[in-house]
């Protein structure tokens, strides 16, 4: 018989062959859970009615709500004035829903959505931390999300001959971010969102770590739970969001860089503000 060089190996099979040792497989966790999100109990009416202004602000809202149209002007309903068990009948109405915002600039701006999709409730508070703006907004996302994103803007500006040790592929992405970042400033909302699957390149920590240098941080945070979390965070780069998926067990499954103005998976659709508005009659109806 001809010897062709390849080597035969003995692999054992039938009972025993099959006994792990000491190795022991190491499945990845399961997701086991996933935040949801329950109609809020509402109050009786005869509790409703000791709340006037609460049930008035829910009638204006009915009206902003049943014209309301993506893209038009953001309507607003100043809360400063209202009394306090008026304010509270309103969140407990209101609820809690999937999406949070957080706005770092000269004040700290927090927006929660309600349970009804689009609409948001707004705190602003000072550095002392004291609130000194209490609002509603109905929106695909809110105002101060496009306001402050980018409000500390700068270009991208690296030495190529001079990188730190490890670095290697970060520096074609930031090319193509400058690119991208040009011809989203040129264009603004008239141009398709431009997306770099980070997960999918061979990214180092020193390469993450100095991306992260280039970029920096914005003002805003977005985060969207349901089944696990999705964190949306602005830079300092016009346009660029960096946009993170996160499992049910803070496992990272997707980074992805977005330039864009809003990423889409933060925003309300109109099809949520109409069943938003349908809902909020159903509420109305139940408190009278």
């Amino acid at each position: 018989m001809q010897n062709n060089g390849i080597p035969l190996v003995n692999v054992p099979m039938g009972p025993g062959s099959q006994e792990e040792g000491e190795m022991v497989l190491d499945y990845m966790k399961m997701p086991s859970e996933m935040d949801s999100y329950d109609i809020p109990v509402l109050p009786e009416s005869d509790q409703a009615a000791e709340c006037p202004q609460a049930l008035a602000v829910l009638e204006k809202l009915q009206t902003l709500l049943d014209h309301y149209k993506v893209g038009d002007d953001v309507p607003t309903l100043v809360l400063d004035a209202m009394p306090d068990a008026d304010l509270d009948l309103l969140n407990q109405i209101l609820g809690e829903g999937e999406v949070s915002v957080t706005v770092d600039s000269d004040t700290t701006i927090r927006a929660q959505e309600t349970v009804l999709a689009g609409v948001w409730r707004l705190r602003e508070s000072n550095e002392q931390g004291v609130v000194i703006k209490e609002s509603i907004e109905i929106a695909d996302v809110p105002l101060c999300s496009r306001k402050y994103a980018f409000a500390n803007k700068k270009q991208v500006k690296f030495d190529s001959e001079n990188l730190p040790a490890g670095v290697l592929n970060a520096p074609s992405v930031l090319v193509e971010i400058s690119e991208a970042s040009e011809s989203y400033q040129q264009a603004k909302e008239c141009i398709s969102e431009h997306v770099i699957n980070l997960s999918l390149l061979p990214f180092s920590p020193q390469d993450h770590a100095f991306l992260s240098e280039q970029t920096g941080t914005g003002a805003v945070t977005i985060l969207s739970r349901g089944y696990g979390n999705c964190r949306i965070t602005s830079t300092c780069v016009d346009g660029l969001w960096r946009v993170q998926y996160f499992n049910s067990t803070d496992q990272l499954i997707l980074d992805t860089l977005e330039i864009t103005d809003i990423p889409q998976v933060a925003c309300a659709a109109q099809e949520d503000l109409d069943d938003s508005a349908e809902r909020l009659k159903e509420i109305r109806e139940v408190l009278v």
